[in-house]
Parts: structure tokens; sequence; C-alpha cells
């Protein structure tokens, strides 16, 4: 068995700076925010930038029961992004509604390099270089009631599922010697596994405002999940100005997963970091 530990990509800042451009340079904010609770479909869509720092553990079979693997990324990780989609969204009549959140992320071509297999150590002539891609979405659908809403903002319980599926390989090419004569693995090869799992989840989500005008407010979201042996969460906090449009927003997001079972792919995987958001409401 092998397992490897990835940590910190970045997306690209390019996309993130013509966002903010087409935001900043947006019609001016007004106080006043339309009524989602007036009995009328509402809702909202809002396209976002996400710069998660992932770290990772996970697992593949060696040929020849070679044991189990443990991989450790190089620093220099942060130009390797490939792919991401990242969108989600809200509609809603009166107390009731439903909510989507919908992520997709492709690395490839990562440096990294092993630290330990099959529970043996190397010495330093050991050349231990590695390569390896990881690609996945993430999909949350909950249905949304309203708590409590005022001029202040609102609160909203909501219930659902999120689906994870994570896709991986890794590539080596090894130069061993000195203490490496145990080593039950190839000096070069490829190896792949990919993971899938369902969890119900239930949370809150909302905003706040504490100031007279409202352009400036606080959204949040926290929520929790469990199923067949996993437990995860998500949480986002951040601060957002309104415009009679819709809005932006900056948060911090963090995703974690958990899964108990010793013989899966994933056994923990924890995605962090900034975000920026646009907002149009409709």
């Amino acid at each position: 068995m092998r397992r490897a530990v990835i940590a910190h990509p970045k997306l690209s800042l390019i996309a993130l700076g013509m966002a903010l451009a087409a935001g900043l340079a947006a019609p001016a904010a007004r106080a006043d925010t339309p009524d989602f609770w007036d009995g009328n479909w509402h809702g909202n869509i809002q396209p976002y930038i996400w710069l998660p720092g992932i770290s990772a553990e996970t697992r593949y079979q060696l040929p020849n029961n070679g044991g189990e693997v443990t991989s450790k990324t190089d620093n220099n990780i942060f130009s390797y992004l490939s792919g991401a989609l990242m969108l989600d969204g809200t509609v809603r009549k009166g107390d009731w509604g439903m909510y989507g959140d919908l992520d997709w992320v492709k690395f490839s071509n990562e440096e990294g390099r092993f630290s330990n297999i099959g529970g043996d150590r190397f010495g330093a002539s050991a050349n231990l270089n590695t390569r390896w891609g990881l690609k996945g979405g993430m999909v949350n659908l909950a249905g949304l009631y309203t708590l409590s809403h005022s001029g202040q903002g609102f609160i909203d319980l909501l219930f659902g599922m999120r689906y994870l599926w994570v896709k991986g390989n890794l590539n080596w090419d090894l130069s061993l010697n000195g203490n490496a004569g145990n080593i039950n693995i190839a000096n070069s090869g490829h190896l792949a596994n990919q993971m899938h799992a369902t969890d119900a989840i239930v949370g809150i989500r909302g905003n706040w405002s504490p100031f007279e005008n409202k352009r400036w407010f606080f959204p949040y979201y926290l929520d929790f999940g469990g199923g067949d042996g996993n437990t995860s969460y998500k949480l986002s906090a951040g601060v957002a100005y309104g415009f009679d449009w819709g809005d932006i927003s900056f948060s911090y997001r963090d995703i974690h997963y958990s899964q108990n079972s010793s013989n899966k792919f994933i056994e923990d995987l924890n995605l962090a970091g900034p975000t920026f958001s646009v907002n149009w409401n409709f």
C-alpha cells in the first residue's frame, strides 16, 4: 500500500485580477437589497475563484505486496493547475429554497518525493523523485429553510448531500543504493487510483450586517457531513459589498474529508484558502 502527502497548489492570479477589475468597474452600490421573502421566485448565481492549499494522504496498491509508500511534494508547487470550474447558486420562494455548489480542479505533472516505502527509510544517497497528478470534483445539493431574516441579514438551515470524486496518479523514477536493498518496488513505474464518496449534510448559511446602509455585510456557511465511513465539513466566512445587481465578496473557505477504512484511496483530504466571488441576483 502507498501513502502520499500533497500540499498547497495555487490557482491563477491573472483570473483573479480580471474578476476584481470587472467588479470595481460595476455600477455604484445602493443601500437597499431585494426582498427575497416576498413570496415570489428569487435566486442568484455565483462564479468564484478559489486559491486553496491542498493536503492529502492517499493510498496506492503496490505490485508484489510492496507495502506502504509515503511521498511528499517539493515546496515549489504553484504552477501545475491545468483546469478549474467553480460555481454555486440558489433559488427560493418564500422561506423554502434549493442550494447547489460545484467544484472541479485538475493538477498535473506535480513534483514530489518518496520519504519511505514499506516502512523503510532511505539513506542520503537515494534519489526518490516522483511526479503526481490529481483531479476531482465535488457537488453539494441541499434544500433550504429560512430560520430567521431581518434588515440585518438572514440565516438558513440547509440539509442535503455532498458527492466527492477524486482520481490520482503517480509516476516515479528512482535511483536506490545504500540502505535501499530491502525496498520492494521497481525503480520506475506508474500507479493510479480513485475514490467516490457520498455524505449526507446538515448546516447553516446566511449573512449579517451591523451597518446602517447594509452595503457591507458578512456572508457565512457551515455544514457537517457523514456516510459510508466518511466524515466531512465545509465552512466559509468573509466580507462582501453590495451593488444593485448583486455583490462581490472575499472569503476564506475550508473543506475537509476523512475516511476511517484502512483500504480507501483517500484517508484525509483538506482544501483551504481565500475565495473571490461575483454574485448576480435575479
